[in-house]
């Protein structure tokens, strides 16, 4: 957050000018190489401009981390509910000053275009380098902790659902190493993460991170199906739910569905061509700028379908209670639920 409030001053006291409110709010620029940088028309309402959502609904995850340390938590019922939604309306606010922060810096739109629409082209022309640097610098490491918090959330969520025995090979990722830390679960993770980064090793002549772009569509897919799921059967269970503490109350009843429809449609607005190089067929295609998020989420969903069809269904049956676990995180003991 202090790395945020200081990009933003910095945007606002550097530059020498900015841009007027009628630019910020009202100004339509297409640089998606779609529809010959058309402004307007049904394509630019319903496929160029719905792509501008896609920079907010991957700033908008990671918040089910109030879910995940709720068992730490004093008066849990109540203050992880209001932990999710508080880091969801205060990440908007601060997300919503940069991205005005950045469009009010602009010095000279054609400039910016013309180097492909990033950041750095808006940088490079409101401020010297040392400036530059000092954004660049605050921007890799709060990267850094994204990335930390990133891992840190999905080996825990893998080292959860292994002592449900929810995995496969559950007994492995359920063991703690001499510090107490799911080390395989956490080794699992990262190697994952690598597989799906590998094309990035590729490179692209100009420059622009294609892969970084799929693995963004990738977890937001994944993170959003999954949010949605509760959020589905909440609405479908209807006032029979026992609600706890904390609640929508009887407004459930269109803020779910709302919710539903709206991840329907970020699910499929981040499985779609960013650029015209990533439609097959195309004669600008080419592999590398090739949306593979819907191959990589589908092949997964596939997998864990399959698994679930074959095995799972036959040996799962819910959460594993009243276990305890020794140092080396083996289960010891595991007692009938009473």
């Amino acid at each position: 957050m202090l790395g945020v409030a200081v990009i933003i001053g910095i945007l606002v006291l550097v530059p020498t000018t900015h841009q007027s409110a009628d630019f910020v709010f009202t100004e339509r620029i297409n640089n998606s190489g779609f529809s010959d940088g058309s402004i307007g028309g049904a394509f630019f309402w319903l496929y160029i401009l719905p792509l501008g959502f896609l920079l907010t609904m991957y700033t908008q995850t990671g918040y089910d981390a109030s879910a995940h340390i709720s068992e730490e938590t004093h008066g849990a019922s109540e203050a992880a509910a209001k932990g999710l939604w508080r880091s969801v309306f205060w990440a908007a606010v601060f997300g919503w000053l940069v991205l005005l922060a950045i469009t009010f810096a602009v010095q000279d739109p054609a400039a910016v275009s013309e180097e492909g629409g990033t950041v750095f082209a808006i940088f490079g022309g409101a401020m010297s380098t040392g400036w530059q640097k000092t954004i660049i610098l605050i921007a890799t490491v709060g990267q850094l902790f994204c990335g930390m918090a990133g891992l840190t959330s999905a080996s825990r969520m893998c080292y959860a659902f292994s002592r449900d025995r929810a995995v496969p090979g559950h007994r492995i990722w359920t063991r703690l190493n001499h510090h107490r830390v799911p080390a395989y679960s956490v080794l699992f993770m990262a190697t994952c993460s690598l597989l799906v980064t590998l094309p990035a090793l590729v490179g692209e002549e100009e420059g622009l991170p294609y892969a970084f772009f799929a693995v963004v569509s990738i977890t937001v897919i994944g993170l959003y199906i999954a949010y949605v799921m509760p959020v589905y059967l909440r609405w479908r269970k209807g006032d029979s739910w026992q609600t706890g503490p904390w609640s929508l109350g009887k407004k459930y009843r269109w803020v779910n569905p709302i919710a539903i429809v709206w991840v329907a449609i970020s699910v499929i607005i981040f499985s779609l061509p960013f650029t015209p190089a990533a439609v097959p067929g195309n004669d600008e295609f080419d592999w590398k700028s090739f949306n593979y998020a819907p191959l990589t989420v589908a092949a997964v969903l596939l997998a864990v379908g399959l698994w679930w069809l074959l095995s799972a269904r036959h040996k799962f049956t819910g959460p594993v209670r009243n276990i305890q676990f020794d140092e080396a995180a083996g289960v010891i003991e595991e007692r009938p639920a009473k």
